[in-house]
């Protein structure tokens, strides 16, 4: 598959992911990338498999990606607390 391709798809999967209030999908896009295509290329483009693969994977994180799925769950946590 065309790199440029696998990019697309991969930033299409990371953002949904992290559509709370948290980091821009540039900022997402830049900090998960080598990740997902180190960790969870297999999966391209299944885009639910791909963020499956990475969230199951969190201790392989780069410590940028991980910042990211953390500020993620922080905002999804922030955001049910409030709507209770």
């Amino acid at each position: 598959m065309n790199f440029r391709v696998a990019c697309l798809l991969l930033s299409a999967t990371i953002t949904p992911a992290f559509a709370q209030a948290g980091p821009s999908e540039s900022e997402q896009r830049q900090a998960c990338m080598g990740d997902a295509m180190r960790l969870c290329s297999a999966y391209v483009p299944d885009r639910a498999q791909i963020r499956d693969c990475m969230a199951a994977q969190l201790d392989r994180l780069s410590p940028q990606c991980r910042a990211v799925f953390d500020a993620s769950a922080q905002a999804q946590r922030s955001s049910s607390a409030r709507s209770h």
